[in-house]
């Protein structure tokens, strides 16, 4: 079950959505207005009184995918060289453009050409042979997206470094679609537990995603994706990524927080958010819901990005994981901290709270020494709710007990149906056994 820590945020937004656009549209609908990706709003017009050319603009460029087998918004002379783009075939895509006279640089499909597909695609040999006929490796489609913005958003590691060489430089690329879905902590599809060893099996190990591509800013993408070749090529080439940014078709970017938010917007977030810090809108911050983080984290660290927590944010957040997992018994764990009934996620919970009271908070008066610890702790919080989440309700079937050769569900049900207690019997039903 994909994103399940924001399955409520992402229930409620897409009514909200459905209802605005239902709003909007019914009455186009009434007016006879057909809106597509290619409609323009001209000011004043009666449609802009429905929709804005902003919505029209964010909403194809969600839905685009250059890797689709759609024939009818294609050029027609242009089928044939998508098909041999697509399979990476240098000969035929060369031999084709010649034998029909095609420029370089012709347009396939809303403004992509074929250097934008051998980059998105990762052919290495297509791509020289489109650079040395004099391809523009700076020219951007109707969506703003160019070579290098496809290059990255696939992980086409090569591409990057050849098109990098040949002259695009990295500020050039404002935005990117999120178009792969790395494994993360939201999206966990089963898990395999042998004894104190958790093994998680993801949703997704970089497919493409399968709902709107919002736009990120490009080293935010690589970082989050975990793209660690591609991100240590960049800084290594010098490439400074802004501080803060925004996801969105017009994602922002800037050292300046305020460019981002302004202070009114600021303090109305932090009314409507417990918590808000500037510190959600970095780099830093996306590291937390993704495996095996370690590696992209010492690279930031190494070439000192910007965005780091502050000291406030790390004491802050430190006297709360101390509150939160704090029990009296840890004291004296093995003989005084006892479940509050015999069953796993009860024996895995109370275990959890002293290992991560442990590691990360045993000093009242203690916090973070430095982001490192910091980041570790907030991956292994959201990593350990994660794993919580899969012991409730349907989830059950999707946990497999080694030892026992069973589901975790199954052996809930088994401890229900046998045991004597009514209160433990009633304590699994409500939290264990309820649809």
């Amino acid at each position: 079950m994909k994103n399940k820590f924001l399955n409520s945020f992402i229930i409620i937004t897409l009514v909200l959505v459905a209802f605005i656009v239902y709003n909007k549209f019914k009455l186009s609908q009434n007016s006879h207005f057909t809106v597509t990706a290619d409609t323009v709003i001209k000011p004043g017009s009666e449609i802009s009184k429905y929709v804005t050319q902003e919505e029209v603009d964010s909403f194809a460029f969600r839905y685009w995918d250059i890797d689709n087998n759609y024939t009818k918004f294609v050029n027609p002379i242009t089928v044939p060289l998508r098909d041999a783009l697509k399979q990476k075939d240098t000969n035929k895509v060369l031999l084709y453009s010649k034998d029909n006279n095609l420029s370089v640089d012709i347009e396939i499909e809303d403004g992509t050409t074929p250097l934008m597909y051998s980059s998105f695609y990762n052919d290495l040999n297509t791509t020289k042979e489109l650079i040395n006929l004099g391809a523009d490796i700076h020219k951007k489609d109707k969506y703003g997206l160019s070579p290098m913005a496809y290059a990255i958003e696939n992980n086409s590691t090569e591409i990057v470094k050849i098109l990098f060489n040949n002259g695009v430089k990295f500020e050039e690329v404002e935005v990117i679609q999120g178009y792969l879905e790395p494994p993360n902590y939201g999206s966990i599809k089963s898990l395999i537990i042998d004894n104190d060893s958790i093994t998680i099996e993801y949703e997704s190990y970089w497919e493409v995603f399968d709902g709107p591509k919002t736009g990120q800013s490009p080293f935010s993408y690589v970082a989050n994706r975990n793209f660690i070749e591609i991100a240590k090529f960049m800084l290594e080439n010098g490439y400074k990524p802004k501080t803060y940014f925004t996801f969105g078709y017009d994602s922002k970017q800037s050292n300046n927080f305020e460019d981002i938010f302004s202070p009114e917007e600021e303090k109305q977030h932090k009314e409507w958010t417990s918590g808000f810090s500037r510190y959600d809108y970095t780099n830093y911050k996306a590291l937390e819901y993704i495996p095996n983080f370690e590696p992209m984290l010492d690279l930031l660290l190494e070439h000192n990005i910007s965005g780091q927590p502050s000291k406030e944010l790390m004491k802050r957040e430190y006297d709360r994981c101390y509150d939160f997992y704090y029990d009296p018994c840890f004291d004296d764990f093995k003989n005084k901290c006892k479940p509050v009934f015999d069953i796993f996620p009860e024996i895995y919970g109370l275990k959890n709270s002293y290992e991560m009271f442990k590691k990360y908070c045993p000093d009242k008066n203690g916090t973070f020494k430095n982001t490192k610890d910091f980041i570790s702790y907030r991956n292994s919080e959201k990593k350990s709710y994660a794993i919580s989440f899969m012991f409730s309700g349907d989830s059950q079937n999707k946990v497999y007990m080694k030892d026992r050769n069973a589901t975790l569900r199954d052996i809930m049900i088994d401890k229900y149906n046998n045991s004597a207690n009514k209160n433990e019997k009633d304590f699994i039903k409500t939290y264990y056994l309820k649809e």
